[in-house]
């Protein structure tokens, strides 16, 4: 009996994930405002029935969008912390930090953007991602990484990620990958 739970909740998992994803491709496709429960249903290939039994509403579907995004960079911050190996040494999280969010903003900066369009009308969506911000501010500031350091490495990248979200291309990649690589080497430097 707890097999056969345990494999509904992975079958249900997997459905929802693929309907995340249905729905990534649709804002990349078609842009924000053809993110609709019928678009991501048909792109999925599941009845609109299918869709709202895991998304009642596009406002779930957002929710789910955007808590499916932070999980992605949380999987990607971790593989990153596990490369540092001791995670105690100084600077450790916030090295970890910078790749995650270069090599994520290069892998997802479509569906983010498109993802910000759809949630721009209700900005309430975005708190989760603003509740985990504080929380990689505080990580980034608890690193052995003298504060105003760690603030101006993390607004950095945050210009960085605005660059490839807005697509205003002020910096190159070769740019990019320079002011990475300076701002990995900031995180080793003295006060």
């Amino acid at each position: 009996m707890a097999e056969a739970l345990e494999v509904g909740k992975r079958s249900q998992s997997t459905t929802k994930e693929s309907l995340l994803n249905a729905a990534g491709e649709v804002v990349l496709r078609f842009g924000a405002d053809a993110l609709t429960l019928d678009a991501v249903a048909k792109e999925a290939g599941v009845s609109k029935g299918g869709l709202l039994y895991h998304f009642p509403n596009k406002e779930a579907l957002l929710i789910g969008m955007v808590a499916n995004l932070i999980a992605q960079f949380e999987q990607l911050l971790e593989i990153e912390l596990t490369r540092q190996g001791d995670r105690t040494i100084k600077g450790a999280w916030l090295r970890a930090y910078i790749r995650a969010q270069d090599l994520f903003d290069r892998e997802n900066a479509a569906i983010q953007s498109g993802l910000l369009a759809a949630v721009s009308k209700d900005s309430r969506l975005l708190q989760p991602l603003r509740d985990v911000y504080q929380k990689w501010q505080q990580d980034a500031f608890n690193c052995g990484i003298a504060p105003v350091k760690a603030g101006i490495i993390l607004l950095a990248m945050d210009g960085l990620s605005l660059n490839i979200l807005l697509g205003t291309n002020c910096v190159s990649d070769q740019e990019r990958s320079r002011i990475v690589e300076e701002l990995i080497r900031m995180t080793y430097a003295d006060e």
